[in-house]
């Protein structure tokens, strides 16, 4: 079968889990005797391989002044040109399936391309950006999702959008925030966790060892974007304010990642005598290493999270996770009895960091659940599903 994967970013252009995500998609449908290729965005419009790349600014959106945000998200909303453009590639194409991911950046009015055409279509839901342009619901904030101007927001993205034929989403919460908002009504609606110890998330050599401290130090480990929204601020300040207490100086927290917080948080760590440490941007591998040789990884977000990507990665590595319980998070870290903890309460994130230091045996048990844990193929679900047309 010949199926297009369509997503707003894509290897190199990547910058957060949903690209990993419709990667390993692409290799694991390849893997399973489909031929795939794949349709996104980047700074310039080339064709490199399997993958077509359409021009548009949303990679480097963030840059812009607010205004310039602002109007380009109303333009994406329908990106007819983006719309043209994808329409010539699926007809020269010619794909038996198209399964969208993030459409914000590639055009909202895509879906109804797709139905016009009579193309089969799976929608495989990341965060709320059908909800909300920005994508993000902030913890203390969830009013802003209910407010008028995203209320205006759903009720065009619902009409442009409409049912797929199937809509899959990684965790229940995420799913049901659209179905309780009129959502995806005709759509045949799954909850599918991604990728659990699928052979191309992390090699089997790469697992961490069985005893904690390899390093000689505790280490916990924050991947992600060095963000707001993704706590890592607040993890920063909590861990600098009680780790000599917890620690007595036998721990340190690793982060790993860049973004707006680098160089404030490199600033910290200069001044923090080794216990904060920021390693910067690293690739898949290197991330692989590092989980390796960590304890335990943080995942403070501050914003509703859907089922994160490096969550699995630990998962995949035998790596304990602690939890902000927040979104589709608790979903995901309470089936390996990982730690979770009040998001944006230090107090109480502070309490679990110590119940970490002060409980190998616990992390080991949750290590051992992690690395025994043998999940159903992700892509015989989805061999299922790709079957024959629903009527």
């Amino acid at each position: 079968m010949k199926i297009c994967l369509i997503n707003n970013l894509y290897s190199p252009w990547e910058r957060g889990g949903a690209e990993k995500i419709v990667s390993l998609t692409a290799k694991g449908l390849s893997r399973s005797g489909h031929d795939v290729f794949v349709i996104a965005t980047s700074p310039e419009e080339t064709k490199s391989d399997n993958v077509y790349f359409l021009k548009s600014i949303f990679y480097n959106l963030s840059s812009y002044p607010l205004w310039r945000r602002f109007f380009w998200h109303v333009g994406g909303l329908l990106a007819w040109n983006n719309t043209k453009k994808i329409k010539a590639i699926l007809a020269k194409e010619k794909p038996d399936l198209v399964i969208t991911h993030n459409l914000i950046g590639v055009g909202l009015s895509l879906p109804r391309l797709l139905k016009k055409n009579k193309q089969r279509h799976f929608h495989v839901l990341h965060d709320i950006q059908l909800l909300h342009p920005s994508g993000l619901m902030f913890w203390g904030k969830e009013w802003l999702i209910d407010a008028w101007p995203a209320r205006f927001y759903q009720r065009i993205v619902r009409f442009l959008f409409g049912s797929p034929e199937v809509v899959i989403s990684p965790s229940s919460w995420l799913l049901s925030e659209h179905e309780k908002r009129g959502f995806f009504k005709d759509s045949n609606r799954l909850v599918m966790p991604n990728f659990l110890k699928d052979r191309d998330v992390i090699s089997e050599d790469a697992q961490r060892p069985s005893a904690p401290g390899k390093t000689g130090k505790f280490v916990f480990l924050f991947v992600g974007q060095l963000e707001p929204h993704k706590g890592v601020d607040f993890l920063a300040k909590t861990w600098l304010s009680v780790s000599e207490t917890l620690a007595l100086g036998a721990a340190e927290l690793v982060l790993v990642g860049d973004g707006s917080l680098s160089k404030g948080l490199f600033d910290s760590a200069a001044s923090s005598g080794g216990r904060l440490k920021v390693a910067g941007r690293r690739t898949t591998e290197e991330v692989a290493d590092l989980m390796r040789l960590a304890d335990c990884l943080i995942v403070p977000s501050l914003c509703y999270e859907n089922s994160p990507t490096v969550i699995y990665e630990a998962i995949a590595a035998g790596l304990p996770v602690l939890a902000a319980d927040i979104g589709g998070i608790g979903e995901l870290v309470e089936k390996f009895d990982g730690w979770l903890f009040r998001p944006g309460d230090a107090a109480d994130l502070a309490d679990k960091m110590a119940m970490a230091l002060s409980s190998p045996a616990a992390l080991a048990a949750i290590s051992a659940k992690e690395k025994d844990f043998e999940p159903g193929d992700y892509f015989d679900s989805l061999k299922g599903l790709i079957g024959p047309k629903r009527v």
